[in-house]
């Protein structure tokens, strides 16, 4: 063969070899399920998931706190007009009987389901936080955030339970 002949056949040799590797590189840069990436999207999944919670729970905790309102001003209310009540006039008595009723029911409220939806939601936020603590801000198992742009454009997260 001539030399330029072996030359261009290096040539070609060193040029396949040089795609060859740069499909290599470029598959080994995809993720494969499983791996980091599915981690990396299991964890942005569990940030949206933080975001509606955190929304849930500050609505429920706003229907508390306008409860707790609504009962504070009876309180006050019903020790206005207590000392006022004329005792021998039945509509005066219905009136703060009326009102005794509401505060009651206000106050049932704030005891019971109110109260309870505020909770609840408050153990599904903190439940959320705890597991992406644990899961995505782990010292011992860093994950590799620069792949997270990417796991964002592919994200397809389970609906809320």
């Amino acid at each position: 063969m001539a030399a330029s002949a072996i030359g261009v056949l290096r040539a070609t040799v060193v040029g396949s070899a040089l795609v060859a590797f740069s499909a290599g590189a470029a598959r080994a840069q995809v993720p494969v399920p499983g791996s980091e990436f599915s981690e990396i999207s299991a964890c942005l999944c569990l940030q949206q998931s933080i975001s509606t919670l955190a929304a849930e729970m500050n609505a429920k905790k706003r229907a508390l706190d306008a409860v707790t309102r609504q009962l504070a001003a009876l309180d006050a209310q019903l020790a206005q007009e207590r000392p006022l009540i004329n005792v021998n006039n039945p509509d005066a008595v219905a009136r703060y009987k009326a009102l005794l009723e509401q505060h009651d029911a206000t106050y049932r409220r704030s005891i019971g389901p109110v109260h309870a939806d505020a909770v609840q939601a408050t153990a599904r936020y903190n439940a959320a936080v705890n597991e992406f603590n644990s899961r995505c801000v782990n010292p011992n198992r860093p994950l590799n955030w620069a792949l997270a742009p990417e796991a964002q454009s592919r994200l397809m997260c389970p609906p809320l339970r």
